[in-house]
C-alpha cells in the first residue's frame, strides 16, 4: 500500500503520534500506597460518615443540590480559564444523577446540550472486549487462545494470545503512532475513507513494538485483530453481534455504529488546529481510527450507561469481570498495582475509565465502584484551548474527581 507524504507541523505530528490512553500517562499517575478498589465488583459502597441524602465531598457533605451546582462551576469555570467551546458533564451515583452541566456552544448560535450527539472513540472498545468475554463465558473462545488458531499468517501469531491484544501486550505495531507517513497522509485529506485492510497493512509494514508479552504498547491494531476473531468464531457481521449482545441489552438507544463522517442530530460540534488554522473537524472521517464495527457516536446519556455498564461487569460473568480488571500490565513501562491498562480500560486509583481523543473531540467515560460512580463528559476545544494540545477532558475528569472523590482523586 503507498500513502502519499506531506509535510505535517512537528508539534502536531508529536500530539497526533500519541493515543488519549498514552497522553493520560502523565495525569493519571497515583501515588505508590494508595488503596484501590477492585473494579467490576457491584456491591454497594461501604457506608460513609454522611447521613442519609448526603453526598460525601472534598468539602464535607452536602446536599444534592449543592453538588450539583458545584460541579456546574467547575466546568464554567475551567471553560473560562481554558478557552474551551464547549462541555457537557454527568455524575451519577447509583442510579441518582447528582451533577449536570452544559456550557458553551456546538457551533454559532447553538448552545450545547445533553441530547447532541458526537464521537466516542475508544469508549467503544470495551463493548467489542464485552463480546470477546461474552464468547469466552460460552465456551467458545479463550483469552489464552493464540492467534494462529484463526489468522496463521499474522505475525508472531502463534505467540500472541486474545489477552495480550485485549490488553495491548501482543508488542504489535500501531498504524498512526510514531507514524508520521501516515500521520502527513490523514492530515492532508482528512475525509479520506481508509479500508481497514489498508491500515493494518500500514501497521504490519512497520517494527513490532516489542516481543509478544514483554511490554505494553498501546496499538489499534490488536483491537481490530479481536474483530475480526469475533467474525471468525461466531461466523455473523460483528456490527450485528454489537447491536445485538451489548448495545440492546444496554437500552443505549443514541449509540450508533457507523465508519463514516456523517453524525445523527442534533450535533456537538468539534474543532482543532491539528492542520494549522482552527477549524470545523466534525466532518473529518473517522474511518482511520478502529474496525469499522467498534466506531461510534452517542450522547452523554448513553456514555454514562456505558460506563456503568463496564464498571460493574453488566453483560459479562463475574469471572470475566475479574479479568477485565486483572493487574495484568503491573510492572511494564509505567504500570503498577494501582495504575494499569486491563482488557481495554484504564485503571487509576480505583477508577476504571476509557479517554479517547479523535477529530477534535475528546472524553472520559469512567467509574468508581467503591462509591458507585460514573461520570460522562467530552469537551470540545476554543482557538486558544487548541492550539496547547492539551486534553482538557482529562484535566476536567481530574478536577472533578478531586471534589467528589479526594480520595480516588485521578491527576
Amino acid at each position: 500500500m503507498e500513502i502519499e507524504a506531506t509535510a505535517a507541523p512537528d508539534p502536531v505530528r508529536r500530539r497526533l503520534a500519541q493515543p488519549a490512553l498514552m497522553s493520560a500517562l502523565g495525569f493519571a499517575a497515583v501515588s505508590l500506597g494508595l488503596l484501590i478498589a477492585t473494579p467490576g465488583m457491584t456491591s454497594a459502597a461501604p457506608p460513609g460518615n454522611c447521613t442519609a441524602g448526603k453526598i460525601r465531598t472534598a468539602l464535607g457533605c452536602t446536599s444534592r443540590a449543592v453538588v450539583d451546582r458545584r460541579i456546574d462551576t467547575l466546568v464554567r469555570q475551567a471553560a473560562r480559564e481554558d478557552g474551551l467551546r464547549a462541555a457537557l458533564v454527568r455524575v451519577d451515583i447509583g442510579s441518582r444523577t447528582v451533577g449536570k452541566s452544559a456550557i458553551g456552544n456546538s457551533m454559532a448560535g447553538q448552545a450545547a446540550n445533553h441530547r447532541m450527539h458526537f464521537r466516542i472513540g475508544s469508549i467503544a472498545i470495551p463493548y467489542l472486549v464485552d463480546l470477546l468475554l461474552q464468547l469466552q463465558d460460552r465456551d467458545r473462545l479463550s483469552l489464552d487462545d493464540r492467534v494462529s488458531k484463526w489468522f496463521p499468517d499474522l505475525p508472531n501469531a502463534d505467540e500472541v494470545t486474545l489477552r495480550m491484544l485485549a490488553s495491548s501486550t501482543s508488542g504489535y505495531p500501531d498504524w498512526i503512532q510514531g507514524n508520521p507517513v501516515f500521520i502527513d497522509a490523514f492530515l492532508d485529506n482528512p475525509f479520506r475513507q481508509w479500508k481497514t485492510q489498508e491500515l493494518v497493512d500500514a501497521a504490519f509494514a512497520r517494527e513490532d513494538a516489542c516481543a509478544p508479552g514483554k511490554c505494553f504498547s498501546y496499538a489499534h491494531t490488536n483491537f481490530v485483530i479481536i474483530e475480526r476473531v469475533i467474525g471468525k468464531v461466531t461466523g455473523q457481521p460483528v456490527g450485528r453481534l454489537m447491536r445485538k449482545r451489548v448495545l440492546r441489552p444496554l437500552g443505549v438507544r443514541q449509540t450508533k455504529i457507523s465508519a463514516f463522517p456523517e453524525i445523527p442530530a442534533p450535533t456537538l460540534h468539534a474543532y482543532g488546529s491539528d492542520r494549522g488554522p482552527y477549524e470545523d473537524s466534525t466532518s473529518w472521517s473517522p474511518s482511520w481510527t478502529i474496525g469499522k464495527s467498534t466506531i461510534m457516536t452517542a450522547t452523554i446519556g448513553d456514555m454514562i450507561k456505558a460506563a456503568k455498564a463496564f464498571g460493574t461487569g453488566a453483560l459479562i460473568s463475574k469471572k470475566a469481570s475479574r479479568e477485565r480488571f486483572a493487574p495484568i500490565t503491573a510492572g511494564l513501562g509505567p504500570f503498577n498495582e494501582d495504575f494499569y491498562y486491563g482488557l481495554g480500560i484504564l485503571v487509576s486509583n480505583g477508577w476504571a475509565f476509557q479517554n479517547p481523543e479523535l477529530n477534535g473531540y475528546t472524553a472520559i467515560a469512567g467509574y468508581l465502584p467503591s462509591r458507585r460512580i460514573s461520570l460522562a463528559l467530552t469537551v470540545t476545544n476554543g482557538r486558544r484551548a487548541a492550539a496547547t494540545g492539551t486534553n482538557y477532558s482529562q484535566k476536567l475528569f481530574t478536577i472533578i474527581s478531586e471534589y467528589l472523590t479526594p480520595n480516588h482523586r485521578v491527576g
